[in-house]
């Protein structure tokens, strides 16, 4: 037997112990170098990412800001010249004065013109046509000059008409776009056009109409600004070696870019508006074609985007701002940056990381071997013992080492031998009377399983029982100290809101007693009725009053409505309408279904009919729509983690809530959901207590069980669902029109 077992275990195949002290250490070196290597990288990669955002984030945040002031500024001056006129602080017929008054304007604001134009013909106007040209005065009067020509005059240093510098004939403003679409709109607008002279200005022009008292148009004050002006402000920004900044509007068009190009091109020498897709830059030309390609129209586009693309193989980011104003600015802030702008410095580490990880590596591997081969020949030589001493030899003694260890091992070893030879005669002995104890300690064993773990099923019941008891208890507790707290206080507004609409009722007919036999009180009075407008007071105070009764009277429902939910004063069995109980729960999981942040609110769907009144206790039923409907709304909350906004906004959560009587006379109630589903592996243990798929201090696990038994244990009724995964989940309660209530 002994030669048989030599023979066996000569012919075993095994890894060589050099390799397994060789490879895992090489492993570890390769891993080791490889993480470093790649973390190097990955985090390098992810520098330049949040590099690139927060530089777009913070270049865009400045256009925004320049934005902001840069319109504001256009849009209050022809609001407040506007207003001015209205006031009568300015007399819009003294063009003498109103030239001197624009032109102390243009001294203070960066303004390309500002101008008057009155219904009967009078063109007033302060501005520059170049860049750096001198401020003129245009004045058009057919009172004054008997004709329709503009006269533009240079001016002195008062702001008054020096030298007349040319004539425009015959010009009619009242053709112009900006004049028609105020006319139409009837309302302070911009309006961006093109001019078709040169020097071909992309001009932005903010209008304010002046109405008399009877709604007839007068005058319109209107400032104009520059688009260059943003154009010289994008490329004054320090973005990268070569990014791009740029403004669009929504229909593609060029406002303003940091290119060195402007937003229009000349075609058979009129000009043209420039869009995005046409621009001489090849990046922006390449960011516009791929905003186009994402969002097949610009006015998708509600919220700020972070963008990447590929352009000639390499990698572009890409930020969308919406930006506009309220006179109907909306235009698109766009800041596009190259990933090569920040990768050189990266990619030269990436490469000395990577031959320093190959010289390691290497070196690592050189030290391995040597190693492994001083280790494993004294370990060879107790292999060799082990496997005589397994082969019955047990009078083998192995040599000591000179290594201490494996001298220690080697003394080890050969007491081990002597131990053996002495226990194996004992095991013998000792073996025959194990085989006989172990099938009864078997029997035993098996036994007291089942005895525990029948214990442990009436535990977790009784559990169960006692989480729901004392669940319900401080429901009602706290349902009853709501309805007294609330219930008084409410009670007397409510009450007292009748006498005060009557007393104010009183109080305004005797004004409006007054008011008609004292037509003309004193002027202090009179000046304190408009101060707090009393015609609007008299008029708004009984609607106040009935806002406050209908308020009141909402707070007393929602009240009722919660007591009606927990029905913890009635401790018996009593006849109830299911769909009340439904509409109760409904209405205190309420704020679950609202609107979160830009995630579409939850769609309840109800599909009730007229239901007998079924007797049973109607507080554990309420709290079995209660944990079910809370289940689906986690299960839909779990669904809109899992998926982009887009996604949730074009499918969003929806619980549909059914009733009906079958013709066993059976109530159904049937609550589906378009959540995530139940997974198949978990279907079998849906009702078993504490079992939960949430995550620690999200559930514990009792929900459904206890639904389980409150409508098939306590109501004789039926719980069942169907589900699909990534589908949805649909509940199935059955509960008899006569109960059986145990």
């Amino acid at each position: 037997m002994g030669k048989q077992l030599k023979a066996k275990i000569g012919s075993r195949q095994g890894i060589p112990l050099q390799v397994i002290l060789v490879v895992p250490f090489v492993l570890q070196i390769f891993a080791a170098v490889g993480l470093t290597g790649y973390l190097s990288i990955r985090n390098g990669q992810r520098a330049v990412n949040d590099l690139a955002v927060q530089l777009q984030r913070s270049v865009s945040n400045r256009i925004n800001q320049h934005l902001d002031d840069f319109i504001f500024t256009g849009r209050q001056i022809a609001q407040l010249n506007a207003k001015a006129i209205e006031l009568k602080a300015l007399n819009p017929e003294d063009l003498d004065l109103l030239g001197r008054y624009f032109w102390q304007q243009m001294q203070v604001y960066n303004l390309g013109y500002i101008n008057l134009v009155s219904e009967s013909g009078n063109f007033i106007g302060v501005g520059r046509f170049e860049r750096n040209s001198p401020v003129t005065i245009d004045i058009l009067s057919p009172q004054r000059f008997g004709n329709n020509d503009v006269y533009i005059y240079q001016v002195n240093s008062q702001g008054e008409p020096a030298t007349l510098d040319l004539v425009n004939k015959t010009f009619d403003f009242k053709q112009e776009p900006w004049y028609q679409q105020t006319v139409e709109q009837k309302k302070p607008i911009w309006n961006l056009f093109q001019w078709i002279d040169p020097p071909y200005h992309l001009s932005l022009a903010a209008t304010y109409p002046i109405y008399d008292a009877n709604d007839r148009l007068k005058y319109i004050s209107w400032t104009e600004l520059r688009t260059w002006e943003i154009s010289s402000f994008l490329r004054q920004l320090s973005v990268s070696t070569s990014g791009r900044t740029f403004i669009l509007e929504r229909n593609g068009l060029l406002v303003g870019s940091s290119a060195d190009e402007e937003p229009y091109r000349l075609v058979n020498n009129k000009p043209q508006r420039l869009r995005g897709t046409e621009s001489r830059d090849p990046l922006i030309q390449a960011s516009v074609q791929y905003m186009q390609q994402q969002f097949q129209d610009l006015s998708q586009i509600k919220s700020q985007q972070q963008l990447e693309f590929w352009q000639n193989g390499q990698r572009q980011f890409l930020q969308v701002t919406p930006w506009g104003d309220a006179w109907g600015l909306d235009w698109l802030v766009v800041v596009a940056v190259p990933e090569a702008d920040f990768m050189g410095q990266i990619q030269d580490n990436t490469r000395i990381t990577i031959w320093l990880c190959l010289i390691a590596l290497g070196t690592a591997t050189l030290l391995g071997i040597y190693t492994s081969r001083w280790i494993a020949q004294p370990i060879a030589r107790l292999n060799v013992a082990s496997r005589a001493i397994a082969a019955g030899e047990l009078d083998l003694v192995v040599q000591p080492d000179h290594v201490r260890e494996f001298e220690e091992l080697a003394h080890s070893f050969n007491q081990m031998a002597q131990q053996l030879r002495d226990s194996f005669r004992a095991l013998e002995s000792a073996n025959h009377e194990l085989e006989q104890t172990n099938a009864d300690l078997e029997n035993r064993v098996h036994q007291r399983t089942l005895e525990l773990s029948e214990a442990l099923r009436d535990l977790q019941q009784t559990q169960a029982q006692l989480i729901q008891t004392e669940k319900m208890s401080s429901l009602g507790q706290m349902v009853a100290g709501v309805a007294h707290e609330i219930n008084n206080p409410v009670n007397f507004i409510h009450g007292n809101l009748n006498h005060a609409k009557s007393y104010v009722e009183e109080l305004l007919t005797t004004l409006s007693l007054y008011q008609k036999h004292y037509a003309h009180p004193a002027t202090e009075i009179q000046q304190y009725a408009e101060e707090i407008d009393l015609a609007f007071l008299m008029q708004d105070a009984p609607q106040m009053l009935e806002s406050m009764q209908e308020g009141t009277r909402r707070i007393r429902e929602i009240v009722t409505t919660l007591r009606n939910f927990s029905r913890l004063d009635e401790a018996e069995t009593k006849q109830v309408d299911l769909n009340q109980g439904i509409d109760s729960t409904l209405l205190i999981l309420k704020y679950r279904f609202k609107a979160k942040h830009e995630i579409p609110e939850i769609r309840l769907v109800k599909h009730y009919v007229d239901l007998p009144l079924i007797e049973c206790y109607a507080g554990q039923i309420n709290q079995v729509f209660m944990n079910i409907l809370t289940n689906a709304l986690d299960a839909i909350d779990q669904r809109n983690s899992q998926m982009t906004l887009q996604e949730v906004q074009q499918n969003p959560g929806q619980i549909t809530i059914s009733t009906e009587l079958d013709k066993t006379q059976q109530v159904i109630v049937r609550i589906s959901d378009n959540g995530m589903g139940i997974p198949e592996s978990i279907k079998g243990k849906l009702f078993d207590p504490f079992f939960t798929t949430k995550p620690v201090g999200k559930g514990t696990g009792l929900g459904l069980s206890i639904c389980y038994q409150i409508v098939v244990g306590q109501h004789g009724g039926k719980l069942d669902y169907i589900s699909t995964p990534g589908v949805g989940t649909e509940f199935i309660i059955a509960i008899p029109l006569v109960a059986v209530v145990q």
